[in-house]
Protein backbone atom coordinates (compact mmCIF):
# COMPACT_ATOMS: atom_id res chain seq x y z
CA UNK A 1 0.00 0.00 0.00
CA UNK A 2 2.87 2.29 0.63
CA UNK A 3 4.31 1.91 -2.54
CA UNK A 4 1.20 2.67 -4.13
CA UNK A 5 0.72 6.05 -2.02
CA UNK A 6 3.89 6.67 -2.88
CA UNK A 7 3.31 6.60 -7.15
CA UNK A 8 0.45 8.24 -6.69
CA UNK A 9 1.87 10.94 -5.31
CA UNK A 10 4.58 11.41 -7.63
CA UNK A 11 2.35 11.28 -10.60
CA UNK A 12 -0.03 14.15 -8.96
CA UNK A 13 3.39 16.41 -8.11
CA UNK A 14 4.69 15.85 -11.85
CA UNK A 15 0.96 16.83 -13.63
CA UNK A 16 1.15 20.02 -10.37
CA UNK A 17 4.67 20.69 -11.82
CA UNK A 18 3.61 20.74 -15.72
CA UNK A 19 0.18 22.71 -14.69
CA UNK A 20 2.07 25.43 -12.84
CA UNK A 21 5.16 25.63 -15.85
CA UNK A 22 2.63 25.73 -18.31
CA UNK A 23 0.30 28.41 -16.70
CA UNK A 24 3.90 30.55 -15.79
CA UNK A 25 5.27 30.81 -19.16
CA UNK A 26 4.56 34.57 -20.63
CA UNK A 27 3.21 34.28 -24.39
CA UNK A 28 1.37 36.91 -24.67
CA UNK A 29 -0.99 37.59 -28.08
CA UNK A 30 -2.44 40.89 -27.47
CA UNK A 31 -5.15 42.29 -29.72
CA UNK A 32 -3.16 44.36 -32.55
CA UNK A 33 -2.93 47.63 -30.85
CA UNK A 34 -4.58 47.10 -27.85
CA UNK A 35 -0.85 46.69 -25.38
CA UNK A 36 1.42 49.15 -24.67
CA UNK A 37 5.26 49.57 -25.65
CA UNK A 38 8.06 48.62 -23.02
CA UNK A 39 10.91 50.07 -22.69
CA UNK A 40 13.07 50.90 -25.46
CA UNK A 41 9.59 50.79 -27.63
CA UNK A 42 10.11 46.91 -27.05
CA UNK A 43 6.71 44.50 -28.15
CA UNK A 44 6.63 40.84 -27.87
CA UNK A 45 7.72 38.64 -30.35
CA UNK A 46 6.02 39.21 -33.81
CA UNK A 47 4.78 42.69 -33.12
CA UNK A 48 6.09 46.02 -33.41
CA UNK A 49 6.03 49.48 -31.83
CA UNK A 50 3.99 52.26 -33.40
CA UNK A 51 2.60 55.36 -31.46
CA UNK A 52 3.32 53.60 -27.98
CA UNK A 53 1.34 50.56 -28.89
CA UNK A 54 2.23 47.20 -30.34
CA UNK A 55 0.66 45.88 -33.58
CA UNK A 56 1.11 42.86 -35.12
CA UNK A 57 3.86 42.54 -38.03
CA UNK A 58 1.84 42.16 -41.16
CA UNK A 59 -1.61 43.13 -39.74
CA UNK A 60 -3.31 45.36 -37.62
CA UNK A 61 -1.78 48.71 -37.35
CA UNK A 62 1.36 47.05 -39.19
CA UNK A 63 -0.04 46.76 -42.72
CA UNK A 64 1.38 44.86 -45.36
CA UNK A 65 5.36 45.05 -45.16
CA UNK A 66 6.03 43.97 -41.50
CA UNK A 67 4.79 47.19 -39.45
CA UNK A 68 7.59 49.69 -38.75
CA UNK A 69 10.19 48.04 -40.64
CA UNK A 70 8.56 48.87 -44.11
CA UNK A 71 9.58 52.95 -43.65
CA UNK A 72 13.30 52.06 -42.56
CA UNK A 73 15.51 52.70 -45.14
CA UNK A 74 16.71 55.35 -47.87
CA UNK A 75 14.16 57.08 -49.60
CA UNK A 76 15.00 59.30 -52.16
CA UNK A 77 13.18 61.57 -53.92
CA UNK A 78 12.12 61.74 -58.03
CA UNK A 79 13.00 65.36 -58.76
CA UNK A 80 11.01 64.84 -62.22
CA UNK A 81 7.78 65.73 -60.04
CA UNK A 82 8.66 66.12 -56.63
CA UNK A 83 8.71 69.95 -55.80
CA UNK A 84 10.10 72.43 -53.02
CA UNK A 85 7.67 75.52 -52.20
CA UNK A 86 9.12 78.32 -49.78
CA UNK A 87 6.94 81.16 -49.05
CA UNK A 88 8.34 83.61 -46.86
CA UNK A 89 7.27 86.86 -44.80
CA UNK A 90 9.12 88.67 -46.99
CA UNK A 91 6.71 87.89 -49.72
CA UNK A 92 9.87 86.03 -51.44
CA UNK A 93 9.13 82.41 -52.35
CA UNK A 94 10.28 80.15 -54.75
CA UNK A 95 9.02 76.52 -56.58
CA UNK A 96 11.66 73.97 -57.76
CA UNK A 97 12.34 70.22 -58.41
CA UNK A 98 12.93 68.34 -55.16
CA UNK A 99 16.39 66.27 -55.64
CA UNK A 100 17.20 65.10 -51.82
CA UNK A 101 16.76 62.14 -49.50
CA UNK A 102 15.42 60.73 -46.48
CA UNK A 103 17.15 58.36 -43.89
CA UNK A 104 14.80 56.50 -41.64
CA UNK A 105 15.51 54.58 -38.83
CA UNK A 106 13.77 52.82 -35.42
CA UNK A 107 13.91 55.21 -33.03
CA UNK A 108 14.29 55.20 -29.29
CA UNK A 109 11.91 58.17 -28.11
CA UNK A 110 9.26 57.44 -31.05
CA UNK A 111 8.97 54.42 -33.37
CA UNK A 112 10.76 55.92 -36.32
CA UNK A 113 13.44 59.05 -36.39
CA UNK A 114 14.99 60.71 -39.44
CA UNK A 115 17.21 63.95 -39.56
CA UNK A 116 16.24 66.71 -42.27
CA UNK A 117 17.73 70.09 -41.45
CA UNK A 118 16.61 68.48 -37.69
CA UNK A 119 16.40 65.12 -35.91
CA UNK A 120 12.62 64.40 -36.04
CA UNK A 121 10.73 62.02 -34.20
CA UNK A 122 8.25 60.40 -36.44
CA UNK A 123 5.08 57.91 -35.36
CA UNK A 124 2.67 55.79 -37.69
CA UNK A 125 -0.39 56.37 -37.63
CA UNK A 126 -2.81 53.83 -37.09
CA UNK A 127 -3.51 52.72 -40.48
CA UNK A 128 0.28 51.98 -40.32
CA UNK A 129 0.72 53.22 -43.75
CA UNK A 130 2.10 56.73 -42.98
CA UNK A 131 4.66 58.17 -40.61
CA UNK A 132 3.54 61.37 -38.78
CA UNK A 133 5.49 63.52 -36.72
CA UNK A 134 5.92 64.45 -33.13
CA UNK A 135 4.62 67.67 -32.08
CA UNK A 136 7.03 70.15 -30.32
CA UNK A 137 10.39 68.78 -32.38
CA UNK A 138 12.93 72.00 -32.83
CA UNK A 139 16.36 72.92 -33.39
CA UNK A 140 18.43 75.84 -34.12
CA UNK A 141 21.85 75.82 -35.81
CA UNK A 142 23.89 78.12 -38.48
CA UNK A 143 23.97 78.82 -41.57
CA UNK A 144 26.47 76.27 -43.13
CA UNK A 145 28.11 79.05 -45.35
CA UNK A 146 27.50 82.08 -43.06
CA UNK A 147 27.48 81.33 -39.65
CA UNK A 148 26.29 84.68 -38.49
CA UNK A 149 22.82 83.99 -40.04
CA UNK A 150 21.29 81.70 -37.27
CA UNK A 151 17.82 79.33 -38.22
CA UNK A 152 15.29 77.70 -36.35
CA UNK A 153 13.40 74.71 -37.76
CA UNK A 154 10.11 73.78 -36.15
CA UNK A 155 8.25 70.64 -37.35
CA UNK A 156 4.92 71.07 -38.32
CA UNK A 157 4.20 67.44 -40.84
CA UNK A 158 6.62 64.99 -41.72
CA UNK A 159 3.87 61.84 -43.97
CA UNK A 160 5.90 59.75 -45.57
CA UNK A 161 2.78 57.30 -46.99
CA UNK A 162 3.74 53.73 -48.33
CA UNK A 163 1.78 50.68 -48.46
CA UNK A 164 4.52 48.55 -49.69
CA UNK A 165 7.40 49.77 -48.40
CA UNK A 166 9.32 50.43 -51.47
CA UNK A 167 7.63 53.68 -52.89
CA UNK A 168 5.65 56.02 -51.32
CA UNK A 169 4.94 59.98 -51.60
CA UNK A 170 6.01 62.70 -49.26
CA UNK A 171 3.56 65.53 -47.58
CA UNK A 172 6.54 67.49 -45.68
CA UNK A 173 6.11 71.23 -43.90
CA UNK A 174 9.41 72.50 -41.76
CA UNK A 175 8.81 76.10 -41.04
CA UNK A 176 11.65 78.19 -39.76
CA UNK A 177 12.55 81.10 -38.92
CA UNK A 178 16.06 83.10 -39.43
CA UNK A 179 18.50 86.13 -37.80
CA UNK A 180 20.92 87.34 -39.55
CA UNK A 181 22.48 90.91 -38.33
CA UNK A 182 20.52 93.19 -39.80
CA UNK A 183 17.38 91.39 -39.22
CA UNK A 184 15.28 88.61 -39.16
CA UNK A 185 11.97 86.79 -41.01
CA UNK A 186 10.24 83.77 -41.42
CA UNK A 187 9.61 81.17 -43.87
CA UNK A 188 7.30 77.73 -44.70
CA UNK A 189 9.50 74.85 -46.90
CA UNK A 190 6.96 72.12 -48.41
CA UNK A 191 7.76 68.85 -49.93
CA UNK A 192 5.64 66.90 -52.00
CA UNK A 193 6.21 63.99 -54.37
CA UNK A 194 7.16 60.27 -54.99
CA UNK A 195 9.90 58.78 -52.92
CA UNK A 196 11.34 55.23 -53.71
CA UNK A 197 13.43 53.54 -51.00
CA UNK A 198 17.05 52.32 -52.40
Amino acid sequence: MRTLFSRGLFTFGIGLALAVATACGYDPNPVSGTLKCGPSNSCPDGYSCMSGQCYKNGGGGGGSGGGVEKFVGHWVSNPATAKRVRACSDNSGETMAWNDYLDIMLGSAAALTTNFYCDWNLDVAGSGNATTIRPGGSCTKPDQNDPTIMYTWTGETLTLTTSNGTTGTIDMSLPYTYQTLTGSGSCTMHFTGPMTKQ
